[in-house]
Formats: C-alpha cells, structure tokens, sequence
C-alpha cells in the first residue's frame, strides 16, 4: 500500500501551476481544477485517505491513469494562506522526485514572473543569466 506525502505549498497562482504542469508534460486535459477540494484515489481506483480520515482531497488533480502505470492520483490541495501544496504517493516518488519538484518549481516561478508582462502584452526578447541574476528583457 502507497501512502500519500504532503509538501510545504510552494505555489500561489492556480493558473500559472496549471500552466507549469503542463510543461512538466501533463497534458491540460488531463489535469482537473477545482473550486472544492475532491476525492484522491490510488492505484486501484479507491479512495484515499492517509492524510485525512475522511478522504484526501486536493483541488487540482491529475488522475492516475494520466500519470502513467500503476500511479495513483497527483494531488494539490490548497493551504490556508492559500498555497497549493502537493499531494504525492510514496508509489510515484520515482517518477514525482527531487529533480522533478525543482523543474515544476522552476517553471511555475517563470510562468509568475512573466504573468504581468503578459499581461500588458509584451513579448519575451531574452532570458539571459548575468552574475548569478536572471535578466528578462521584453518588447512592447
């Protein structure tokens, strides 16, 4: 059996870890969002409930069946200072490591950073690291 572990939530802006997940090669169809926290399951289609005895539950989820082989669903559950915090399987700790955390972590603060940039409509001229700063340049 495969309990889940929840992580210190990282990420404040639904959208941008929406947009992070997919770049982490989840495909936005395959990745749910919701108002209200809904029901985890694990691998062979039950309910969870390792972190919360009456069911774990997570806002934004990506089904076992999209994270591919016996996995069970990929959870973020929203925190009380509103962060989303991952829910992940000690199972899928392989696949959702270290090193994959740190690319998802890494592409969401992108996404966040260049949100209002977006935002007016500028476009992205550079990204270039200068003495240990990352320096983004835009065209209006």
């Amino acid at each position: 059996m495969s309990e889940y572990a929840q992580y210190e939530g990282e990420y404040a802006d639904r959208d941008c870890l929406v947009e992070a997940l997919t770049e982490q090669g989840y495909a936005r169809e395959h990745i749910e969002v919701h108002e209200q926290p809904v029901q985890l399951y694990d691998y062979h289609g039950r309910a969870t409930h390792y972190l919360d005895a009456s069911g774990d539950k997570a806002e934004i989820i990506v089904r076992r069946q999209h994270v591919g082989g016996a996995a069970n669903d990929l959870g973020f559950k929203k925190q009380a200072d509103g962060k989303f915090a991952p829910i992940i399987s000690a199972y899928d700790s392989g696949k959702h490591n270290t090193k994959w955390l740190t690319g998802l972590k890494d592409k969401y603060l992108d996404k966040v950073t260049t949100k209002p940039a977006r935002k007016l409509g500028l476009k992205l001229k550079s990204r270039t690291v200068i003495n240990g700063k990352l320096v983004v340049r835009y065209l209006a």
